[in-house]
């Protein structure tokens, strides 16, 4: 078999394995298909002379979901695989939506080659003994999986060429090994500080629990009758119980989401809003949390979906790691190793200024000035040094939102959050505010609408990489048909910017991740949070580590934007913290 690599150079590769975990799985199978063979092979025997094919650049390799196999190859024979062609990410990119169902070997061999794979055998692999035979049936299925892959490639191929996503998708294809890389890695966790803060939480929790139930009891509006048990009762997770207790003290709402709460001038519902946030935090990041550290490694080895929305930002799970407060954070250390932890200041508005070439926003950016204080003085007409607190976080908010489509309710909102006693804006100024933010940054805003027109017009949005985010466009006979084509609009103005936020954050990680192995530096890339990368580096090199960060994800923006300059915080800290 190894004699076939000199005859090609390509081939398709799949694995049978006991589970998705290398850390606690075997491989069982290898399959390797050439264009006009296959070869199964038992993975008892040692797969050493496979490796150079693997990790030399001579040979494409074609996989479906490479970060799951490459992951495998890296724990049991430390090799790095390169050039590959990954169907299940090519699909995603077609697509642009995060449906393993229609990126499954499954469904891509169906739309493709009108082949269907029977994937029930699969379940027959799972926890199999080294001394079971393999059955006829379990090496076709093996066998098929790797043979439909060059198919599937080769109609795929002609998809991302019609719809310009060669640069796109050579980036995602490299970067699956590299994801794979930092799951294995896996992120420690100081367990007895963790239990120490959910112990704080448990606390606040109760004691949040006992106060709202002392504002409905001690507000005098509740009768006796009642009043003899509300304190037990009342079930702070039961809809139905909370708006008849927020009647009898003379509060009449329809619904208990959070935005009708946060609306209420009465403590009773701002307790409302404490207790669940309290709640989540506890439901989240509690014993189920911890329970996901594996036994073997103390580590906490989360699963990073690489294209887990349709802009192409990260998503992650079992567990998220991705929302973790900060107080948990602080739990992320390794004794005798540094938190090397990169973001990028304003980006997505820098990629705003870079695609609209607004000239007003471009210049704060260019003189290095605060984003938001030149924001706020052109808003309100006045000096840089005279903005206040106040008005930098008006325009701070409005920044962060308009690319999102923000309107002025949702300004209003946002703006009076967590306002206690002091003065409440109303829509009418919160509406000439928007106003004149959108007269600041004229070529801004009418950008925005343009690329939100073009997107509907063509059904799709495009990154400045070439990633293509496809929208449905509705019927207009049916009944929400203006709310339908105003959301699409909403997403193609934004999807740009913050596809291209994604694009350049991914760029950063596969050059980080290389420039790191190519200086023999001990740190690992364990942390991606949407433009934030954060690296496991030695003590002894954290500094020169931080200085690789910095040059990785200030090369690799620079790529994409070529007007604005770009600015990388980056810290050092023994946990994650800034």
């Amino acid at each position: 078999m190894v004699s076939a690599f000199s005859q090609y150079d390509t081939f398709g590769f799949d694995i049978e394995t006991t589970g998705l975990n290398p850390i606690d799985s075997r491989i069982l199978l290898v399959q390797i298909a050439f264009p006009d063979k296959a070869f199964v092979i038992n993975a008892g025997l040692d797969l050493t002379p496979l490796m150079p094919f693997f990790a030399d650049h001579k040979w494409l390799k074609i996989i479906q979901n490479a970060k799951f196999d490459t992951k495998f190859l890296l724990h049991y024979y430390n090799t790095k695989t390169s050039n590959i062609f990954d169907t299940n990410i090519a699909e995603h990119l077609i697509l642009s939506e995060p449906s393993f169902g229609k990126t499954s070997l499954k469904a891509l061999a169906s739309k493709y080659l009108d082949i269907t794979l029977d994937k029930d055998i699969r379940q027959s692999f799972i926890d199999m003994k080294p001394t079971e035979m393999f059955s006829d049936e379990q090496l076709q299925y093996a066998t098929q999986d790797a043979e439909v892959l060059f198919g599937i490639m080769e109609a795929q191929k002609v998809e991302i060429v019609e719809n310009g996503l060669e640069r796109v998708s050579q980036m995602e294809f490299e970067l699956a090994p590299v994801v794979g890389a930092m799951e294995l890695t896996g992120v420690p966790i100081d367990v007895q500080k963790w239990k120490n803060i959910i112990e704080v939480y448990r606390g606040k929790h109760e004691d949040s629990r006992l106060k709202m139930h002392s504002e409905l009891f001690d507000s005098g509006k509740i009768d006796e009758q009642l009043g003899l048990f509300v304190r037990d009762s009342i079930n702070l997770n039961s809809p139905k119980q909370i708006k008849s207790a927020f009647l009898k003290i003379g509060i009449d709402i329809d619904k208990t989401d959070e935005r009708t709460i946060s609306l209420i001038n009465h403590p009773a519902a701002k307790e409302l809003l404490n207790y669940r946030g309290l709640q989540k935090i506890m439901t989240s990041y509690g014993s189920s949390f911890l329970d996901k550290i594996h036994p073997f490694t103390g580590r906490i080895h989360a699963d990073y979906q690489q294209m887990g929305t349709a802009t192409g930002r990260f998503s992650c799970k079992d567990p998220n790691l991705q929302q973790m407060p900060d107080e948990f954070r602080q739990c992320v250390s390794e004794p005798g190793y540094m938190m090397v932890v990169a973001d990028y200041a304003n980006i997505e508005l820098r990629i705003l200024a870079e695609l609209s070439k607004d000239e007003a926003l471009s210049s704060a950016f260019i003189s290095g000035e605060d984003p938001h204080t030149s924001t706020a003085s052109l808003m309100f007409n006045i000096p840089l040094e005279t903005v206040t607190k106040e008005q930098r976080f008006i325009a701070k908010t409005i920044n962060f939102g308009i690319s999102y489509g923000m309107g002025p309710n949702k300004l209003m909102d946002m703006l009076n959050k967590g306002k206690t006693g002091k003065e409440v804006l109303g829509f009418q100024r919160v509406n000439g505010m928007m106003k004149r933010y959108k007269e600041t940054y004229h070529r801004a805003n009418q950008w925005l609408l343009e690329a939100g027109n073009l997107a509907y017009r063509r059904s799709y949005s495009e990154t400045m990489m070439g990633r293509r985010r496809w929208f449905e466009r509705p019927d207009n006979s049916e009944p929400d048909w203006e709310g339908q084509v105003a959301s699409i609009k909403r997403q193609g103005a934004n999807s740009p910017i913050q596809g291209t936020n994604a694009d350049i954050t991914k760029l950063a990680m596969l050059n980080l991740y290389h420039d790191l192995r190519t200086y023999g530096y001990k740190g690992d890339i364990i942390l991606q949070v949407h433009d934030e990368i954060g690296v496991l580096a030695h003590k002894s090199q954290s500094e020169a580590i931080k200085e690789i960060v910095e040059t990785s994800m200030m090369e690799s923006a620079q790529k994409v934007l070529k007007k604005i300059p770009v600015k990388v915080e980056c810290y050092i800290n023994e946990v994650w913290k800034k």
